[in-house]
C-alpha cells in the first residue's frame, strides 16, 4: 500500500498573520492596564481569551495542515481530525493548475489575496473549499457535490499523481446559481438583522431593570476576577451600557455598507463581513451577563 503526503507550499501570511495578532494582544493589555473603564477592561479580557484561543488553534491547524493520497482516497488532513477531508479520487470530475489571486471576504480578504482556508468564491467556479497556503502553487479540483482548491508546494508532483489515478486535466466552468446569490443576500440581511436584535436585548435589558427598580443603587461590575470589583452608580452604569450598544450597532452598520461594496469582488461569502460585529456584540452581551446574573440572583 503506497501512501503519498504532500506538504503545502509555505505561507509568508502565516508570518505577517502572527506579527498582527501579536500587535492586536499588545494593544489590548495596554487598553486594559490604562483604561479606567471597568467595562472596557472586562471586555478587553475576553477578547484577549478569545483572541489567544482562536488564533493559536489556526496556527497549529496551518502548522499541521498536509494532503495524503492513499488508497485512491484524498485527504485534507491536520492534528484535528474531526475536520479532515476525505474525497475519492474516482469523484474528482476535473483539476486544473492556477496561479491566481484570490477572492474572498472579511479580515482575511482585506490582507492576503494569495492565501485562504475555508470557503471562498472563485471566479468561472463559484463556491469553493479553500486550504491554500499560496495561490503561487494551486490545484482547483471538483465533483458532483462541489469545487476544493489545495496548494502542494510538490504541485506538479500531485498533478501526475491525479492523472495516473484517471483524473482529467481540464477547467470546467461553473457557473454562480441564483439561489446562491439570493441565499447570500439573505444571510447578510440575517446578520444585520441579528446584530440589531443583540444590541437592542443588550441596551433594553439594563434599562427595564432600572426602570422596574431591580438595580442597586451602585452596581458592582467584576473583572472576570472577583478579587477585583468597581462600583458604579446605576444611572451610571445603565448610560455607559447605551454608549456600548450606539457603538456597536455603528460597527454593524458600517460593516453592512463595507459587505455590500465587497460583493462586487466576491459575490458569495461578501456577508461574513457581518461576522466582525456579532463578535463584537457577543462579547458585550457576555458582559452583561457577568454582571447582572449575580444581581439578579
Amino acid at each position: 500500500m503506497i501512501i503519498m503526503i504532500f506538504i503545502p507550499e509555505k505561507a509568508q501570511f502565516i508570518n505577517k498573520l502572527v506579527t498582527m495578532l501579536v500587535l492586536a494582544l499588545i494593544v489590548m493589555v495596554v487598553i486594559l492596564q490604562v483604561s479606567d473603564n471597568v467595562l472596557t477592561k472586562s471586555l478587553m479580557m475576553l477578547l484577549i481569551i478569545s483572541l489567544l484561543a482562536v488564533g493559536t488553534s489556526f496556527l497549529i491547524f496551518m502548522k499541521t495542515l498536509y494532503y495524503k493520497i492513499e488508497e485512491g482516497i484524498l485527504t485534507i488532513g491536520s492534528i484535528f481530525r474531526f475536520t479532515d477531508i476525505h474525497i475519492k479520487l474516482e469523484n474528482m470530475i476535473f483539476f486544473t493548475e492556477r496561479i491566481t489571486l484570490l477572492n474572498q471576504s472579511g479580515i482575511a480578504g482585506m490582507l492576503s489575496k494569495r492565501f485562504s482556508v475555508g470557503k471562498g468564491y472563485i471566479e468561472g467556479l463559484g463556491k469553493v473549499d479553500m486550504y491554500i497556503t499560496s495561490s503561487k502553487k494551486t490545484i482547483f479540483f471538483g465533483t458532483e457535490k462541489g469545487n476544493y482548491g489545495i496548494s502542494p508546494a510538490d504541485m506538479k508532483g500531485f498533478s501526475a499523481l491525479l492523472k495516473k489515478n484517471g483524473v482529467k486535466e481540464e477547467f470546467v466552468v461553473r457557473d454562480v446559481l441564483e439561489k446562491d446569490i439570493k441565499e447570500s443576500a439573505d444571510k447578510l440581511k440575517h446578520f444585520f438583522l441579528l446584530n440589531a436584535v443583540m444590541v437592542l436585548i443588550l441596551v433594553e435589558i439594563p434599562i427595564v431593570l432600572l426602570y422596574l427598580d431591580r438595580l442597586p443603587e451602585y452596581v458592582s461590575i467584576s473583572q472576570l476576577d472577583a478579587s477585583m470589583l468597581s462600583y458604579v452608580p446605576a444611572k451610571v452604569y445603565v448610560d455607559s451600557t447605551i454608549a456600548y450598544g450606539i457603538m456597536a450597532f455603528t460597527v454593524a452598520l458600517l460593516a453592512y455598507v463595507l459587505a455590500r461594496f465587497y460583493s462586487k469582488i466576491d459575490k458569495i461569502y461578501y456577508y461574513r463581513v457581518m461576522l466582525i460585529p456579532l463578535v463584537i456584540i457577543v462579547l458585550l452581551l457576555l458582559n452583561l451577563a457577568n454582571i447582572l446574573i449575580p444581581i439578579l440572583l
